[in-house]
């Protein structure tokens, strides 16, 4: 059985509601963006339906260099990743690995991704006929995407089922973009419930992958040692998908009210997690270095990047850094020391992980840019401090 349109058809003769391998649209890219971390078997299922389906050319299966929706988490070298998509996908006829993200600055928005390969199609005399393929679960978050109204314009989103999943809603897209009706396609499968994280936690614990995985990028793990670090613990919160615990980090007091009128908690009891106190006292500090529009988000069962974001902005690098120093200094003196920093003042952009909490300081173009409140504008905003 093949593709079906929500609200509209996808134009094509109503023969080719199933395709075979030999039936293909010419000049028809399919584009299966992600971390990729690793390439799954699920991956390599959802190419491959939407190829058959829907009779598409070219698939072209993208690596992001820096995921919106994770910026602040760790992810494995973009060369390692690439490396596993490569062994996954050899001698799938269409399947391709694309650098295009990569060699890109800046976020992976899949909006600047479909534009650049429109305008390269064009660029080549060609009319573009672009497919972004998704899994259920990230087509639900669509309209948080950016720029989703352009996105539906440059391409059909193709939208496959899983497991577990209820299935795509066509009037969020109509709610969306009332002119985004039939621009959206249902394949049939694959049912695969793979997921990376699972992956990952097998491959620290040294188990076998069995088929989560193609058999080559087994092999490619095993042989360059990927994951051996022990993944966090899942928490047991009642979320969809069980989101993994972020890692463990002392508060301290804050002198910033509670919005809730409560007086603030003293400093935790080791093991025992208050991120949005640590993220309060983070605000003290970022406020005594002078600096600007500072908001703290609570991403509270929304992901498993963090419990909370501090954004913040300097007007210099020389700022920039102050800010970040400043913050480094104040949390030592508390006893709670961070897992990372990111990002120098020359690139206008500086990343402090303290687990459960990520600050993130920026000068104002480079906040604009990226755009972090809009991307989770379904955050509740805690306090903001102009």
């Amino acid at each position: 059985m093949g593709g079906t349109a929500l609200g509209g058809s996808l134009n094509r003769p109503a023969d080719e509601a199933s395709v075979g391998p030999a039936t293909r649209r010419p000049g028809s890219i399919g584009i299966l963006g992600g971390t990729f971390d690793p390439f799954h078997a699920g991956h390599l299922a959802l190419a491959r339906a939407a190829r058959d389906q829907l009779g598409l050319e070219r698939i072209l299966v993208m690596p992001a260099a820096m995921p919106p929706h994770k910026l602040g988490q760790a992810i494995t070298p973009a060369a390692d990743r690439l490396e596993m998509i490569e062994a996954g996908i050899s001698g799938e006829p269409g399947l391709e690995v694309s650098h295009l993200e990569l060699e890109r600055a800046g976020p992976s928005w899949t909006v600047d991704t479909v534009a650049a390969l429109a305008a390269a199609e064009r660029a080549a005399g060609r009319e573009p006929d672009l497919f972004v393929i998704l899994s259920v679960e990230s087509f639900a978050g669509l309209p948080t995407w950016h720029e989703p109204e352009r996105l539906l314009d440059l391409a059909r989103i193709v939208v496959a089922p899983r497991a577990g999943h209820s299935p795509p809603d066509p009037s969020a897209v109509e709610r969306l973009a009332p002119r985004g009706a039939g621009r959206v396609i249902v394949i049939d499968g694959p049912l695969l419930d793979v997921s990376a994280s699972s992956i990952r936690r097998r491959a620290a614990a040294g188990e076998p992958l069995g088929n989560l995985v193609p058999p080559a990028v087994a092999d490619y793990i095993d042989a360059h040692r990927l994951y051996r670090q022990p993944e966090p613990k899942e928490d047991p919160s009642p979320v969809t998908e069980p989101a993994e615990n972020p890692r463990t980090a002392t508060a301290a007091t804050s002198t910033i009210p509670r919005p809730d009128g409560l007086p603030n908690r003293g400093p935790a009891a080791p093991g025992d997690e208050r991120p949005l106190d640590m993220a309060r006292r983070i605000v003290d500090l970022a406020e005594d270095k002078k600096a600007a529009d500072i908001v703290l988000l609570d991403l509270t069962g929304l992901t498993t990047i963090a419990d909370a974001f501090v954004i913040c902005s300097g007007g210099s690098e020389r700022q920039l850094d102050a800010i970040a120093e400043g913050i480094l200094e104040g949390m030592r003196a508390d006893k709670v020391r961070p897992i990372g920093r990111e990002g120098t003042a020359a690139s206008h952009w500086v990343l402090v992980d303290f687990g459960s909490v990520v600050v993130h300081i920026f000068t104002p173009p480079e906040r604009d840019y990226y755009s972090l409140e809009k991307h989770w504008a379904e955050a509740r905003t805690v306090l903001r401090v102009q």
